[in-house]
């Protein structure tokens, strides 16, 4: 049998020849194949959350790998927050769905490595929900507006009852909420990565430099009346104008929390 062609052995003008500075193909592992097919069970549905994976003896015989190679593959897993290991259960492994927290969570962590700023962060909001609201506003969905018309009801509670840090956290789930029932999947999980984000940032802010109360209480009844406008002009298909209006009010809110500190230095800076 022919020996299969390697970059060593290929001539220079063979158009299977590597590039100047390509690397190599890597061949995958064994346990990173191993994982690849639980994975793929799990993102299609055939291994839903909270299931067990059948026992290691059966993995190993229907796969036909070693115990310290399906191990791997469940260290592949893990890490992925895919699969959940306990140790000495007779249960196996137990089966997670892809959770956008596991997303955020890891976002965060880029953002913070890469020197990203909080205002390049509240910028990103103006690309996304602009847009989220003109398609509410052409869609008109009954439901979801009166699911927006609820969120904004149970703010204007927390800022009765002066909860303000519940309030924020409101709010950042108002503007999720806005672009999940605008339609478009792609935007609403992206959203909700960057509303963890700006959650995570926002509360911290507000524990290193409280606001008197009385201009907390200010700034977030004017949010409250803003969200009802912005729902009133959805209700009413002026897609013009609830854009403009809801641009404005990033553009107002960006003034409030948009620092030129990075993420990094917020989230790790000492109370």
């Amino acid at each position: 049998m022919a020996k299969p062609a390697s970059h060593e052995n290929l001539r220079s003008d063979s158009p299977l020849a590597p590039r100047p500075n390509e690397r190599p193909l890597r061949v995958p592992k064994t346990a990173e194949i191993v994982a690849d097919s639980i994975r793929k069970r799990i993102i299609q549905g055939e291994l839903k959350e909270g299931d067990s994976l059948p026992p290691e003896a059966q993995l190993i015989e229907t796969f036909s790998i070693s115990r310290p190679t399906l191990r791997e593959a469940f260290r592949i897993l893990e890490a992925e927050r895919l699969i959940n290991v306990v140790r000495g259960s007779r249960s196996g492994a137990r089966v997670h769905q892809p959770r956008v927290e596991s997303v955020s969570r890891y976002a965060s962590f880029v953002l913070q490595a890469s020197g990203i700023t909080v205002a390049d962060i509240y910028e990103a909001r103006l690309a996304i929900e602009p847009y989220a609201v003109r398609q509410l506003a052409q869609k008109r969905p009954k439901k979801g507006i009166e699911r927006m018309r609820a969120e904004v009801d149970r703010l204007n509670v927390l800022v009765d009852e002066g909860r303000y840090t519940e309030f924020i956290i409101g709010v950042a789930e108002f503007h999720r909420l806005m672009v999940e029932v605008a339609g478009n999947e792609t935007l609403h999980f992206l959203t909700r990565v960057l509303q963890e984000v700006i959650e995570q940032f926002q509360v911290r802010h507000l524990s290193m430099y409280p606001r008197d109360p009385g201009e907390q209480k200010k700034s977030s009844l004017a949010g409250v009346r803003s969200f009802h406008k912005l729902i009133a002009l959805i209700e009413a298909g002026d897609a013009a104008e609830a854009e403009e209006h809801w641009r404005l009010h990033l553009t107002n809110a960006n003034r409030t929390w948009a620092i030129d500190r990075t993420l990094l230095e917020v989230l790790t800076a000492a109370d």
